[in-house]
């Protein structure tokens, strides 16, 4: 079996947002990721195998999977060998779909070129995970290309140059977390007609507009549209970002040196930084476990 990495996924822009008609922006992440290996028990798929098999007996499983073949694999020692931190929202689980797909679909079945098409069948591949999935995670690991996501569409994008403008880098907050109860408070949050007002007229623009300034190389508005968005959800979404980390948050921003983003739905895992200085910034953050990416 031929040794294929999966990678990770860095939701850039969109988190939560997407929900009220904004664009997401989620890119393949080569810091991380995962491969089929033999000889070793790091993660149990036993669960997740009889789970596939249920849908197959029952006539439905959406994705052109070899179940038995799997299943065969597995007894001979297979294993998915990942550095994909879980609960961190990078796609640890949809990276094992996307090797899953992969590797183990029916030889006389094309895979789909629709992405919405797509996108449904590792949805279910990846929701014994998580009880629901948006099927996006797996996709991204799966063509390893950037999309852009809007509720009612999928394309593929390019990845821009890489520039000297700026660095983005992640803030390890050491606390795992799960989407659910993230997604859940921000839609509670939306309830209240003056919170979803600013959700809308303020932070969807400005969203759009640094997703374009990324994908376009406008690098000047994207560092200010970057920090106008972390301005922004430490106002209106606090309770997202962990109580210890919030000082930080804060001090990047009246510094002018660095800003963070939610990475994902907020509550732990990592904070995404961007900064145009990243030495000062380590000096800053000595404290705490940062590291380059893109």
């Amino acid at each position: 079996m031929p040794r294929i990495i999966y990678p990770s996924k860095l939701l850039l822009f969109g988190e939560h947002i997407v929900l009220k008609g904004g664009q997401a922006l989620a890119l393949p992440l080569s810091d991380f990721g995962g491969s089929w290996q033999y000889g070793g028990d790091a993660m149990d798929l036993e669960d997740w195998k009889n789970y596939l098999e249920d849908l197959a007996q029952k006539k439905e499983l959406l994705a052109p999977i070899n179940v038995q073949h799997f299943q065969r694999t597995l007894a001979m020692g297979l294993y998915f060998d990942s550095n994909i931190p879980t609960g961190y929202g990078l796609g640890s689980s949809g990276a094992l779909c996307a090797g899953l797909m992969n590797v183990f679909k029916q030889e006389n079945i094309e895979i789909t070129n629709d992405l919405n098409s797509l996108k449904q069948q590792l949805a279910q591949l990846e929701s014994f995970f998580h009880g629901k999935s948006s099927g996006i995670d797996p996709l991204v690991s799966y063509l390893n290309q950037p999309l852009l996501i809007t509720q009612s569409n999928i394309q593929k994008v390019e990845q821009p140059s890489s520039t000297d403008d700026y660095q983005l880098f992640l803030l390890d907050t050491g606390i795992a977390r799960q989407t659910a109860p993230w997604v859940n408070l921000f839609l509670k949050k939306c309830k209240t007609s003056s919170y979803l007002s600013a959700i809308k007229k303020e932070l969807l623009p400005t969203n759009e507009a640094a997703v374009d300034a990324y994908l376009n190389g406008k690098n000047d508005i994207l560092l200010e549209k970057w920090k106008a968005i972390s301005a922004f959800q430490l106002n209106y979404f606090e309770e997202f970002i962990p109580r210890p980390f919030r000082s930080i948050w804060k001090a990047g921003l009246q510094s002018g040196i660095y800003a963070f983003k939610l990475c994902g739905a907020g509550g732990g895992g990592f904070l995404l930084g961007m900064t145009t200085d990243f030495e000062a910034t380590e000096r800053l953050l000595i404290d705490y476990s940062v590291r380059k990416v893109l």
